[in-house]
């Protein structure tokens, strides 16, 4: 009975395989950034491309990075990490668009892996309870079919073996996109747009995922938030990017 249960999985797991095979063939799997055809079951980034990708490299930082610099004076963080700057008509730019809107969910949860492969041994990030993704509207969820920063959490939480949270915030109304806005008109899209939900479990420390962070004011708006229904939970923040 167990060996044709064996055999069974074998030729399942064989098929599959197949089916793989002849999709590539099909549809071959391209660079993000060079779009010149991958092998199959690669990164979805080609050698070449990934050598020239601009990291932060903040898992190297004594001192305080960028990141920590731009919320200054703004909010109380716990500690924060961004894996790659963004720069327009850069490598990171495509990185983000396939993300977005490309319908490739599998981008957000590669790099979340690279990210907390560079955070592991980054001891500030060592005693966090939950990975909260920045929520997105729902009607933008059934658009695109998933949550960016969720997909950047769920890479992070395999490595990391942290739980994803996508129920401790949510958003009531769906603002348009912030692209195209300065810091100000950014605060006022986004302020009083995220709900909080009334009873949550015992977390001391949380960290916020997001896709990319610009002048901050999503991050801001959902940190305040926060602090004022639970001013006892330290928050950190976590990104794909960083607009330098």
């Amino acid at each position: 009975m167990e060996s044709q249960i064996e055999k069974s999985n074998f030729r399942s797991k064989t098929w599959l395989e197949i089916k793989r095979s002849i999709s590539h063939l099909i549809y071959p799997d391209t660079c993000l950034i060079c779009e010149l055809e991958l092998l199959k079951d690669a990164s979805a980034i080609c050698s070449f491309c990934a050598a020239e990708m601009h990291f932060t490299h903040f898992e190297k930082y004594t001192e305080p990075t960028e990141l920590d610099k731009l919320f200054w004076g703004r909010i109380k963080l716990e500690s924060s990490f961004s894996l790659l700057y963004f720069e327009k008509g850069k490598s990171t730019q495509k990185i983000l668009h396939a993300l977005k809107y490309k319908s490739n969910p599998q981008v957000g949860i590669e790099f979340g892996e690279e990210i907390a492969k560079r955070m592991h041994l980054m001891t500030q990030f060592h005693d966090l309870d939950a990975l909260i993704p920045v929520p997105i509207h729902p009607k933008k969820a059934f658009v695109r079919g998933y949550n960016q920063s969720e997909q950047i959490a769920i890479g992070l939480s395999h490595v990391l073996s942290i739980p994803v949270d996508n129920h401790f915030l949510t958003k009531q109304e769906h603002t348009s996109s912030q692209t195209k806005r300065g810091r100000f008109d950014r605060w006022d899209n986004v302020v009083n747009n995220f709900v909080l939900r009334k009873q949550v479990k015992t977390l001391k420390h949380i960290a916020i995922v997001d896709d990319v962070i610009t002048t901050g004011a999503t991050i801001e708006a959902l940190v305040r938030s926060i602090h004022k229904n639970y001013p006892e939970i330290r928050v950190s923040i976590i990104s794909l990017a960083l607009t330098k």
